[in-house]
């Protein structure tokens, strides 16, 4: 029944945005934030209790308050924006996001040489994966099954139709070899909670447990690894922001790869994130897992 519910409410979201111009949606979802946050308890504390512990030493409770309630603002324009982005067509799509470091895509387009695109939950990351796609880029997503099947479908729906293609995460790795052997980018999400497998390393001044697997399939695949966010400005546009790839050296070891590959895109999401912070997605729990160290220092 929940899953029935949710399908239904992003459903009648998607038919209400319909009639809707691309900047009316950037409008009502602003709007949504703002009710959000001043009216629906919305993982409400746990967005305050990161802001606090990542900037408590740096800013005072009223400064925390109100970049939380932007953070809430940036959330319901990310959303509204999303019910309506697949149906710009590669023109617009060029003319809402501006691209800065074009150059390292198209480096890696004249070579015929696939990589890993590692983004955060930062901005609205959908419109990254749009725009490099709109340049001609051929873009995949990797990403799980949701829970939520026909959310899971209507969402990968939107994604294919604004020129996204969506590979499964899972055991096998055929369908990325084919994706980067035809030059194409495969585009992930690298800051999500691992667990105990993960690798822990400083995110915003406290240590997070980071995916092993970006940069071990960069490692396994032999291929490089980009790093992309992307900004929205104050009159609704966007620019999306591309770093240098990092190529793997020769001499490295898998370890090595691993550690240096996952602690330079975790530095590259921080610096982002102190320059952007409402635009982080502070509803999860980024830093759930704690090293065993902590635990036991608790006890």
């Amino acid at each position: 029944m929940r899953n029935k519910r949710d399908f239904f409410l992003l459903s009648l979201l998607f038919l209400l945005a319909r009639p809707l111009s691309f900047r009316s949606l950037q409008k009502v979802g602003g709007a949504l934030g703002r009710f959000c946050w001043h009216v629906v308890p919305f993982r409400k504390q746990v967005v305050l209790d990161n802001l606090r512990a990542a900037f408590g030493k740096e800013m005072d409770e009223a400064a925390i308050q109100a970049l939380a309630r932007d953070f809430y603002i940036q959330l319901g324009t990310t959303l509204m924006e999303f019910c309506g982005y697949w149906r710009l067509t590669r023109e617009q799509i060029c003319d809402l996001v501006e691209l800065e470091g074009e150059e390292h895509l198209e480096v890696l387009k004249a070579e015929g040489r696939g990589a890993l695109l590692c983004s955060g939950h930062f901005g609205n990351w959908e419109l990254l994966g749009a725009r490099a796609a709109a340049m001609g880029m051929s873009v995949s997503f990797l990403i799980k099954t949701q829970s939520n099947l026909q959310v899971d479908q209507l969402q990968n729906d939107l994604r294919q139709r604004a020129g996204v293609g969506v590979i499964r995460s899972g055991p096998s790795i055929k369908a990325m070899i084919r994706a980067l052997r035809s030059g194409g980018l495969i585009g992930l999400l690298g800051d999500q909670d691992a667990g105990r497998a993960g690798l822990f390393l400083d995110f915003l001044g406290r240590p997070a447990s980071v995916f092993r697997g970006t940069a071990g399939l960069a490692w396994r695949l032999r291929c490089p690894v980009i790093t992309g966010y992307i900004v929205r400005g104050p009159d609704g546009r966007h620019k999306v922001i591309i770093y240098p790839p990092i190529e793997l050296d020769p001499s490295w070891d898998e370890d090595q790869a691993v550690e240096t590959i996952s602690r330079i895109h975790t530095q590259r999401l921080e610096e982002m994130v102190r320059k952007h912070p409402d635009h982080y997605f502070w509803v999860h729990r980024r830093w759930k897992t704690r090293p065993a160290t902590d635990e036991e220092d608790d006890s």
